[in-house]
Order: structure tokens, then sequence, then C-alpha cells
């Protein structure tokens, strides 16, 4: 029997939903174990299709965190 394996990608994390509106794009993701899974993602900055996003809110009754579209970024070398 032939087994088949899959690898875990290395710093990423689903999005549930990416969306643009007048320019500004934000990104919705979600939270099986919600604030306790939340918490862990508010101080990232999150980088998809290019573009940064860092944490603004989440939705308690549906466990989503939500990062909008930010230049206010730095790198820390």
């Amino acid at each position: 029997m032939n087994e088949t394996f899959a690898e875990i990608a290395k710093n990423t994390i689903p999005i549930q939903r990416a969306n643009i509106h007048e320019g500004q794009s934000w990104l919705e993701i979600s939270v099986p174990n919600g604030w306790d899974d939340c918490k862990k993602l508010t101080k990232k900055v999150l980088v998809f299709n290019g573009k940064t996003h860092v944490w603004r809110s989440w939705n308690s009754d549906r466990n989503v965190c939500y990062f909008v579209e930010s230049l206010e970024v730095a790198k820390i070398k």
C-alpha cells in the first residue's frame, strides 16, 4: 500500500474571503477556536497578493478575524 503525504505550508494561513472595495482590500480569516486563535494573529502582518494587511477587528458571532490593507508597516532588520 502506497502512502501519500502532505506538508503543512510554513507561515501561511487560509483566507476565508478577500474583498476589494474602493481600492482598499481586507481579509476575513476563520478562527475555529474564537478569540484564542484570533489573539495569536493580532500583532501579525499578513501579505496577500503582494499587499500588506494588519489586524483590524474580529466578529465573535462568526469567529472571523478581519485584516485591512495598510502601508504603515516596518520590517525589522
